[in-house]
């Protein structure tokens, strides 16, 4: 394996224990994001029997559609600021964490069309399946659209760093132009990268969520999902440097 992921992983939360003034402003800031989400947008929980009603689901849907979407905005914009910062900090010009506070915006509408293009296949994807599973109609076209979405996901995985972190700074054709090419005959080590990156996380917060009860562990559990979240931005951009290093074909 030409990338070490231990000595990245090592390297990552080394960073975030050097940069402690850095790492407790973006922790606050997701934690307030998560508490925020957890008590602020609506929870609602159906039975089994509403479970049954269409219009119900589609009215519980619409609820939690534009809080969603905010949320989704809000994170987006919290992405960016750490990434800039964190940028900043390895050119040696870090001076505050809101020092680029003003200038996210520029990037903001970009890195959310890019976000979207990564996910949406994928997303789209799982939907379907989702759809043919519930109404006891599973087709076999649903295995190369998913398909199809992971390897869309895994080849534009690093797409947000490339137009942030590059520079002089590509446009969003470029920023996708130069991953996909950087991606070719490195597949492998791109799909463990978001297996480190989004299917262990997952299942770690999965596990936590389920050892700790109550409203003090509920808290626990937010505050290692803000944590881990700060720190998987670190990893991502950490693994992008070594990538983007690595000869064209290995």
């Amino acid at each position: 394996m030409p990338i070490n992921f231990v000595q990245l992983l090592q390297d990552s939360w080394n960073f975030m224990r050097n940069q402690y003034q850095f790492s407790l402003f973006a922790i606050l800031l997701l934690l307030i994001l998560q508490l925020a989400t957890l008590y602020l947008l609506p929870q609602t929980q159906l039975s089994s029997a509403e479970l049954q009603s269409p219009d119900m689901v589609e009215k519980v849907l619409q609820a939690q559609l534009m809080p969603a979407v905010i949320q989704g905005l809000i994170s987006v914009f919290i992405n960016i600021l750490i990434i800039l910062n964190i940028k900043s900090i390895n050119n040696g010009n870090y001076h505050h964490f809101f020092q680029h506070l003003s200038g996210v915006g520029k990037y903001f509408f970009a890195v959310l069309v890019l976000t979207l293009l990564m996910v949406m296949p994928l997303s789209f994807s799982v939907a379907l399946g989702g759809v043919a599973v519930q109404g006891s109609s599973l087709s076999i076209m649903m295995i190369p659209l998913m398909i199809v979405g992971i390897f869309i996901f895994v080849k534009l995985c690093l797409v947000i760093y490339v137009y942030l972190v590059e520079e002089p700074q590509k446009k969003m054709g470029e920023s996708i132009k130069f991953v996909w090419e950087l991606s070719r005959d490195k597949m492998r080590i791109l799909f463990l990268f978001c297996v480190l990156s989004y299917l262990v996380p997952s299942l770690l917060s999965s596990v936590i969520a389920n050892l700790v009860g109550g409203e003090i562990g509920l808290f626990i559990s937010q505050v290692f999902g803000a944590a881990l979240t700060l720190f998987l931005v670190i990893f991502g951009f950490r693994f992008y440097q070594v990538f983007r290093s690595l000869p064209r074909s290995l």
